[in-house]
């Protein structure tokens, strides 16, 4: 039996003094025959239930959202978190499975969705307490896959994306997907890396994938989708801002200002705004035909976004900054009075006040007095 200690070939091997009580057993354990222990393997991510976090206030949030009864919070290694007194108090939900999640919807105060990596979709029907897996990565890529072999009938761009789905196949289960939309409790779609897209017309049942629907050569990620009146809209790398007009059924591709990623998207009935990288960021007022740049003051990568119902708009970017334009100005003002940990989403409490998830945690930003 050899034991490798700390040295190497033609070196004075070298034991800490905390090693050799663990070396001396080792040898001991060979002499006697005895099989070396192994620790059993971990399960993957997606296939162990999240670990009750002691100090959550300051975890790593990537998206909060308010449920019209109720806040809901999802973060790094399966956490979610719920708040029943408007933030100033939260609990953990118990949640089947330890990997990142990056955005969490509830178009009912009871019915909830939340995605993640391994391409994990989780619903919930008890407004949060309680969360079930309806979809894996695994499962993301075959879906992919038949829908691409589906619609290749000898066409060479076809066959192309039957290559594309047959690698995401092979690579494995890790799918990120990063955003999603439920118009209601039965039609939702969710979107992530490489032109992943699915949908669902029975409350997540069953999926179908749309990655074909979309004019996304090169399969860029697909970072951000968010719904305005009758359309949807979904931003994603090099400039690329779809529409839909049908919950998906088809998709139009918008031409924008900027061919840089877009991280963010946020619509209402009146008008839609993307935003991404170095600051910019544009509002379109005829479900984007045409766009208007807003005025950032710094050239920091814009990575939330926030509609009103009063048509207020918040933006937050990587260096912590709150921006906000009123009344269709093009002008973006600073909001809160000092930078903010690094910020990943936005949020309105039941009282009208803002809050953000950040890398560390939630916060109620010190917002400036508004500026008209």
């Amino acid at each position: 039996m050899k034991i490798a200690l700390f040295g190497g070939p033609g070196r004075q091997a070298a034991c800490r003094p905390w090693c050799a009580p663990v070396v001396a057993l080792a040898l001991l354990a060979g002499a006697l025959g005895v099989p070396p222990l192994r620790a059993a393997p971990l399960a993957e991510a997606d296939a162990r239930p999240a670990l009750a976090v002691a100090a959550f206030q300051h975890s790593v949030i990537q998206a909060v959202h308010n449920t019209g009864k109720r806040l809901v919070a999802v973060g790094e290694r399966g956490l979610i978190l719920l708040s029943d007194d408007d933030g100033a108090s939260w609990r953990q939900a118990r949640v089947p499975v330890s990997v990142g999640l990056t955005a969490v919807r509830f178009p009912t105060p009871s019915q909830g969705w939340a995605v993640g990596h391994f391409g994990t979709v989780l619903h919930s029907a008890d407004g949060g307490e309680s969360w079930q897996v309806q979809l894996r990565g695994g499962q993301a890529a075959e879906l992919m896959l038949a829908d691409a072999r589906l619609r290749a009938r000898d066409d060479v761009e076809q066959s192309a994306a039957v290559a594309s789905a047959q690698r995401m196949v092979d690579d494995g289960p890790d799918k990120p997907l990063l955003d999603l939309y439920f118009a209601d409790e039965q039609h939702g779609i969710v979107v992530g890396a490489y032109n992943l897209i699915l949908a669902t017309r029975d409350g997540g049942q069953t999926w179908q994938s749309l990655s074909a629907r979309l004019d996304n050569p090169g399969a860029r990620h697909l970072y951000a989708i968010a719904g305005g009146g009758s359309s949807l809209y979904i931003a994603g790398e090099e400039g690329r801002v779809f529409r839909s007009d049908d919950l998906g059924a088809s998709f139009t591709r918008l031409a924008t200002p900027y061919q840089g990623s877009y991280f963010t998207v946020a619509a209402d009935a009146a008008s839609v705004v993307v935003a991404g990288l170095r600051g910019n960021a544009f509002r379109s007022s005829d479900r984007g035909q045409t766009w208007s740049q807003l005025q950032s003051p710094a050239p920091v990568s814009v990575v939330a976004s926030l509609l009103g119902r009063d048509g207020r708009l918040i933006l937050a970017n990587q260096a912590g900054q709150l921006l906000e334009s009123r009344d269709q100005d093009a002008r973006l003002q600073p909001l809160a009075a000092a930078p903010l940990p690094p910020p990943t989403g936005l949020a309105l409490q039941a009282s009208g006040e803002l809050l953000v998830s950040s890398l560390q945690g939630l916060v109620r930003p010190a917002v400036r007095p508004a500026q008209h």
